[in-house]
């Protein structure tokens, strides 16, 4: 399994972390030249599986299995120079760069497809949205992530929208362990509850087979999670989620 990394961010790097950390057998992955930092970490880290290689086409010439994740401005100058093999899998992360536009410059390979993936793969968890749905992606994706595929560019760019939400999320951890500090509890208990309380809801939500807005009722009238979600829902929070999400799939889908 040889995989090649053009450009290597957070994101690369995550992934990169969590390919290693999967125990996939003769692994060997080529990061480029750019951010050597974080390739010698990641060199130094996992030795005889990470090589920094001297040039973006050293990537693609010892690699079957191409990751792009450039910055979307230099997305298609740094193509330009490659020269790809039609036996070349290619990996697409940028998000303004659609396939039939890389493939005009790549020219035909032997599969192509876009990814969303996220920090959370480095520790092998959290989705993968993946478009078209292949096969041979969905079965590599698989070891570092939970693969959701899509049936359309407008639909991976929803939930592409949707990653925007993380650091809200972090925020209200933040402020419902705060809350429980401010009440007289200690940093480490509020902080085990609160995100071991919010993983489990994850967890049932995951597996309810009906709406969810029924799964939000299951609660005892005139009860504890009546009473915060008829506060809540008077004030339009949860609407507010929407309308901001709204401008975010406008910013996504305007490249």
């Amino acid at each position: 399994m040889r995989l090649g990394f053009i450009g290597t961010g957070i994101i690369s790097s995550a992934l990169v972390t969590g390919f290693c950390e999967s125990r996939i057998r003769d692994l060997s992955i080529m990061v480029s030249p750019r951010s050597r930092r974080r390739g010698s970490e990641l060199a130094d880290k996992y030795p005889g599986m990470v090589q920094i290689a001297d040039s973006n086409q050293e990537v693609l010439d010892g690699s079957d299995w191409i990751f792009l994740a450039v910055l979307p401005e230099q997305a298609e100058a740094v193509l330009v120079e490659l020269h790809f093999l039609p036996s070349h899998r290619l990996l697409n992360l940028v998000s303004s760069l659609g396939l039939g536009q890389a493939q005009e410059i790549t020219g035909t390979l032997a599969l192509a497809a876009d990814v969303v993936p996220l920090p959370f793969n480095a520790r092998r968890t959290g989705p993968i949205v993946l478009y078209p749905r292949i096969p041979e992606a969905i079965e590599l994706l698989g070891h570092i992530g939970k693969v959701v595929t899509v049936d359309t560019p407008e639909q991976m760019a929803v939930l592409r929208s949707v990653t925007a939400l993380m650091s809200s999320y972090y925020m209200l951890t933040a402020t419902v362990v705060n809350w429980c500090r401010e009440k007289g509890l200690e940093e480490e208990p509020a902080r085990d509850y609160v995100t071991s309380f919010f993983g489990a809801l994850n967890e049932t939500a995951a597996g309810w087979r009906g709406e969810l807005d029924d799964l939000a009722h299951e609660m005892t009238p005139g009860g504890l999670n009546w009473q915060i979600l008829q506060n809540l829902t008077g004030q339009e929070n949860f609407q507010g989620w929407s309308e901001a999400l709204d401008p975010i799939l406008e910013r996504v889908t305007k490249h």
